[in-house]
């Protein structure tokens, strides 16, 4: 697996085999005295074969090991052993090169996460008191740790179920170090094109010139081995025989030449790689990532239409698009290279301007999810807009899609809605669609605006980028045109907007009618946005119209108290010819029909629908025992091997759970969880009156009550039923042994749940 240190560096982290145990013999000879005797709690002149042995074990339920591998050498190992029913003791050693960059803690942290999922409930680890790295680690990990003095050495214990600090702490750690990880694509300083050829008409051409005449700040090298300049500057042979180190190498050649090439990198110490070469077979691309890995290096593509940063201190355009993008706050990544690099120029003819543009390619190493983490703190974007074919990581998404729209709104079109990628989840009562629900709940639970067209998509992007976020349903409206009038009327009711107030200028004197018409309904508070209609009367009529709304919005915009967001329809003209109007600095969108402006603005006011509510959280439930629920889950397994598990077996389970069920005439509600090979256990909801929702696990607070159908939202009881659920999605999450649930007729009463039959399914 990928892991990424506190420098940006990436590495290999795997469990080691036999012939890994002279590489990590060579790891404790390169050791000094000093970090050997921390290690092993006396001094050590060479680690025994036994030792080496035991640190590699990996049996299952027993022992686990992992070693950080750099290709030729073995950075640091990790091991854990079983000292009891539920209890494992933890070590690990770090080469004195990479110690403080934060290997250790990514060792413990994946040794933790392994050592759960096999049932273990505690690690324990003996650290000398004078190795205060060491005590470093374990502290700042996270862990609510506990610690006794034993023998001169703390006695550390680390319980394995997870803390809502740990998890923001493991998740700020991966933030920082992917963002670190990708500034060699987003600033590099040196940038070579491997395959830059004399003929205009090849790539590796078009993107040296593309490059140049984009202004980059940096130095480009072309190279290439049977030139001594292209485009006037100087080629070199290799990689390797550039007289600087290269921070982007765009490798632009056929397959055949890519493992070469990979090698000519790797010792050049490059640090980040793009490849545009498509078509590579499954084995040549799982060995060009494994090297590059191993080595340190990320890699966007292959397959990548390019790269693009369009902040003047730097003017990389390192892609297939002819033309420098013009400077905006949109940050694009798109999965298709040929759509993303039309998204681009399409973002740059509606004068929308984007701050930076990946194209993905075939995504085996950076990911959309690499890229949000970089662009959550990206002082240059405001929003980031996704063309998205598949999920790599829903879960990992979801994560980091829940912290960023709170600060950055996501635009998203997933792509593959109507292909089916199985057959709809049936079970006796609840029903989801296998191939769109899942995704749709994702958003939905992330804050992620979907878009249901490539223009709609667009749309809602020159709302984001240039209003203020729609804070409510409250619509007015100032219209020249009646039949305007009913045209929003309509629309807004369908979109669930209400036209709160309107005013209709008539047909004298417009431009005066306009400024009159804007100034007083600019100063209603009572309205969350403002739809300006206008139909032509003549080419100089509409010049005065646009003139006096522009400066109107300019003078009393400043004066409201509250946020208005804006959207404007000429009607029956080419929007190209005014893509926005300019109300002083504010620039205010215009779109080619009244229906999709509005339509845009209820994307937005679902937005802030999601911003006003609490941030959900995983809350502590109070009586609930998942490690307990889990052994006993385990225990049923092992006993009984994968299958259905009869009722009464499961009560215990109910039990630890702090779950009131007991079995009788139930009615109102159905329950249903399944795992998802892509997105993993997903809980569905059915009322008896059809109403059906879906969510993924684990839930948040704000997950469980909008999961709860209405007709038992307005009871007294949705309190006690948002507590089964957050209970069952902690047994779900913490219980990957459980495979399938169904719970119908289900009722409260009396304070416990009556279920009329369950159905549960167990697996490895």
């Amino acid at each position: 697996m990928r892991i990424i240190l506190r420098d940006g560096r990436a590495a290999e982290l795997r469990t080691p085999v036999a012939s890994d145990q002279e590489m990590l013999r060579g790891l404790f000879q390169r050791a000094s005295r000093d970090s050997l005797y921390l290690r092993f709690f006396h001094i050590v002149a060479d680690v025994r074969e036994a030792e080496l042995q035991r640190m590699m074990q990996v049996q299952e339920g027993e022992a686990y090991a992992l070693v950080c591998d750099a290709g030729d050498a073995i950075l640091g190992i990790g091991n854990y052993a079983r000292t009891g029913p539920d209890s494992a003791e933890v070590a690990f050693f770090v080469d004195d090169q990479l110690q403080g960059r934060g290997l250790g803690t990514l060792l413990l942290e994946h040794l933790a996460e392994h050592g759960w999922r096999e049932g273990f409930k505690t690690f324990q680890a003996y650290v000398l008191n004078e190795n205060h790295q060491m005590l470093g680690v374990f502290r700042s990990s996270g862990f609510a740790i506990t610690q006794r003095w034993s023998d001169g050495a703390y006695e550390l214990a680390l319980p394995l179920g997870q803390t809502e600090r740990q998890k923001s702490l493991t998740a700020l750690r991966e933030k920082l170090a992917t963002a670190a990880s990708l500034q060699p694509f987003f600033h590099p300083r040196t940038v070579a094109v491997v395959g830059a050829s004399r003929d205009i008409e090849r790539l590796g051409h078009q993107t040296l010139k593309h490059l140049l005449d984009g202004g980059f700040q940096g130095t480009a090298y072309p190279v290439n081995r049977e030139a001594q300049s292209v485009l006037a500057v100087r080629a070199y042979a290799r990689l390797a025989d550039i007289p600087e180190p290269v921070d982007l190498a765009l490798l632009i050649v056929p397959a055949k030449e890519l493992l070469s090439v990979v090698n000519d990198a790797i010792y050049a110490g490059v640090r980040g790689v793009m490849i545009t070469t498509s078509g590579i077979d499954a084995t040549l691309q799982e060995t060009i990532v494994t090297k590059l890995r191993r080595a340190g290096i990320r890699l966007v593509g292959p397959s990548s239409m390019g790269l693009v940063n369009t902040n003047p201190a730097l003017s990389l355009n390192a892609s297939l698009a002819d033309v420098m993008p013009r400077r905006g706050r949109l940050a694009v990544a798109s999965h298709s290279g040929a759509l993303g690099v039309a998204l681009m120029r399409y973002a740059d003819d509606m004068n929308l301007g984007i701050s930076s543009f990946v194209s993905l390619g075939d995504k085996p190493d950076v990911s959309v999810n690499d890229l949000l983490q970089f662009w959550q703190d990206d002082p240059d974007s405001d929003a980031i807009m996704l063309y998205m074919e598949s999920f790599g990581n829903p879960r990992k998404f979801s994560q980091i899609a829940r912290r960023l729209t709170r600060t950055k709104p996501i635009l998203a079109v997933k792509s593959a809605r109507t292909r089916r990628t199985g057959t709809d989840v049936t079970f006796k009562q609840v029903v989801w669609d296998s191939a769109d629900a899942p995704v749709e709940a994702l958003f939905r639970q992330s804050g992620i605006i979907r878009a249901d067209t490539l223009e709609e998509l667009f749309d809602v992007a020159s709302i984001v980028t240039t209003q203020p976020v729609v804070q409510g349903n409250r619509i007015g409206l100032v219209t020249n045109s009646a039949a305007g009038t009913l045209i929003a009327e309509d629309t807004a009711h369908t979109l669930g907007l209400e036209l709160t107030a309107s005013i209709d200028v008539g047909y004298e004197d417009l431009a005066a009618g306009y400024r009159t018409a804007l100034q007083e309904i600019v100063s209603q508070d009572g309205i969350d946005a403002l739809v300006i209609l206008y139909v032509p009367v003549s080419q100089r009529e509409t010049a005065l119209v646009v003139a006096a709304i522009e400066d109107t919005l300019r003078e009393y915009l400043p004066k409201r108290s509250r946020p208005l967001a804006i959207a404007a329809n000429i009607m029956l003209q080419d929007p190209a010819a005014h893509r926005f109007l300019m109300a002083g600095e504010r620039r205010v969108p215009v779109f080619a029909f009244p229906e999709t402006a509005l339509r845009a603005l209820a994307r937005v006011r679902d937005y802030g629908q999601y911003l006003a509510q609490p941030l959900g959280r995983e809350v502590d439930l109070p009586h609930s025992d998942a490690g307990a629920a889990r052994r006993a889950l385990r225990e049923l397994l092992a006993e009984r091997g994968p299958g259905m598990v009869a009722d009464r077996d499961l009560m215990p389970v109910w039990d630890y759970m702090g779950i009131p069920l007991d079995f009788g005439q139930g009615g109102l509600l159905s329950i249903a969880m399944m795992w998802d090979p892509l997105f993993g256990p997903i809980m569905g909801v059915r009322s008896t009156d059809g109403e059906s929702r879906i969510r993924l696990i684990p839930l948040t607070d704000q997950d469980a009550e909008r999961l709860v159908p209405s007709c038992v939202r307005a009871a007294q009881t949705a309190e006690l039923w948002c507590d089964v659920l957050l209970r069952l999605s902690r047994l779900i999450d913490e219980c990957p042994e459980l495979r399938r649930l169904e719970l119908n007729g289900v009722d409260v009463r009396d304070g416990r749940f009556v279920v009329d039959e369950c159905s549960v399914m167990l697996g490895s």
